[in-house]
């Protein structure tokens, strides 16, 4: 089994004119078709796997953060892509995106599991019989969590390619390169500190004051009428005004 480690989250994309993203895509796409043709732990599939695990990370297309747990977040996501590839689907977004959804899964459960665990002294978790439950162990079943990386994959391809481009026209204060599609990456689901976003902007501090204000009352709403259009969320009836 690949094994990550604490460095790789250094590793910094190529330039677009040495690594075309689109062929990366195909290519992906291809090498995971090919490793379902194979047996499980055969020689053929390994290697299609470790090709995978190759242009993956060369491409830099993988969340990075500087935590403590981020290398063992990745080394569970890549356990989880390379025993389950027959349940990605081409149809719904890229290898990468795939992979990169489950990594944020992955670094949320890490990060849950951490501040749980600091609070597990305080209000343990007991059974009738004086067992300690691992606070985890009150999560979402595997297939509750399956269905929600299919409506994250669906989310955030829908993000990423911003069919109508209304993503891109919401823009902050006449900031183009500050639009709902940036602040949507940046913020779900590894909720970016509008802090840094704001520093990575050169906002003042009035700007950053607002940023969020924006975030809320123009970009929100375009994700909640998505989420109500693939039927996630109930779209809000309208209160009856008292005449």
């Amino acid at each position: 089994m690949l094994r990550a480690n604490n460095d790789m989250w250094h590793l910094m994309p190529l330039p677009p004119s040495q690594f075309n993203m689109s062929a990366l895509n195909e290519t992906l796409k291809q090498l995971v078709a090919d490793a379902c043709t194979y047996p499980p732990r055969s020689v053929a599939r390994q290697r299609c796997i470790q090709e995978i695990y190759r242009l993956v990370m060369k491409s830099g297309k993988l969340w990075k953060e500087n935590t403590p747990y981020y290398g063992d977040a990745l080394q569970e996501t890549w356990e989880y892509c390379c025993q389950n590839l027959e349940q990605y689907d081409p149809s719904i977004s890229a290898v990468t995106t795939w992979i990169d959804i489950r990594l944020k899964w992955m670094l949320r459960k890490w990060r849950e599991r951490h501040n749980r665990e600091q609070q597990r002294q305080v209000n343990p978790i007991k059974t009738k019989d004086g067992t300690i439950l691992d606070a985890l162990d009150t999560l979402a079943s595997n297939q509750d969590i399956g269905r929600v990386l299919q409506i994250w994959q669906t989310t955030i391809s829908w993000v990423q390619n911003d069919p109508d481009g209304k993503l891109q026209r919401t823009c902050f204060r006449k900031r183009r390169e500050i639009n709902a599609q940036v602040l949507f990456l940046k913020r779900f689901p590894s909720e970016t500190p509008w802090q840094d976003i704001a520093k990575e902007f050169n906002l003042t501090p009035a700007q950053a004051k607002d940023l969020p204000k924006f975030y809320n009352r123009n970009c929100l709403p375009l994700l909640r009428e998505f989420g109500v259009a693939q039927g996630y969320i109930e779209e809000k009836k309208k209160s009856k005004s008292i005449k």
